[in-house]
């Protein structure tokens, strides 16, 4: 969880999408094109900082769960870690693409990221209430959303290619991952 978490804000630091446009005024504009360069470049980046915010400190609760005190956990979860990134939902949730294909791509995001706060909130529970199955269930939803999530990124390198787009990794820094 911790390596995606980290490769997950990596990815969208760092993933740019540009263009292969003709200046030609005769060819017509790939409305795909357009919109998946928007969501990518512009829509996802004005959103990333809370979900950025709450992956990292969930992180954090994470690698020093073993010295925290119940109550020093919940407190994280239920003060910074879930608020935040309820808040990432939401803006993810009002995201309006224009094309069809792109908010297919905002959907399988979306549906990731509720599975994950879904897992983040049972797990709080479980771990206020000692409740091992219970961890073990929202450790699984957490799983499940970034499945969804990395689906996400793999289709818009799809999609990115269908459209004639050049896709850019960039630079992947392991320094955000969790050891």
């Amino acid at each position: 969880m911790k390596r995606f978490c980290a490769l997950m804000l990596a990815f969208l630091m760092v993933f740019s999408l540009a263009g292969c446009k003709s200046n030609s005024s005769e060819e017509a504009k790939d409305p795909v094109q357009e919109d998946l360069i928007k969501y990518v470049e512009t829509d996802l980046p004005t959103i990333k900082g809370n979900e950025a915010t709450a992956i990292e400190r969930y992180n954090e609760v994470s690698n020093g769960i073993a010295d925290m005190k119940r109550k020093e956990i919940a407190s994280a979860f239920n003060d910074e870690i879930i608020p935040t990134y309820t808040t990432f939902v939401k803006d993810l949730e009002a995201l309006s693409p224009a094309t069809e294909e792109v908010k297919a791509l905002k959907d399988t995001y979306l549906s990731g990221a509720k599975d994950q706060l879904e897992g983040m909130i049972q797990l709080n529970d479980a771990i206020t209430s000692n409740d091992s199955d219970g961890a073990k269930a929202a450790n699984e939803l957490i799983t499940q959303g970034k499945t969804k999530i990395e689906q996400h990124r793999a289709d818009i390198v799809t999609l990115a290619n269908e459209h004639n787009i050049n896709v850019s990794a960039g630079d992947v820094s392991a320094s955000g991952e969790a050891s």
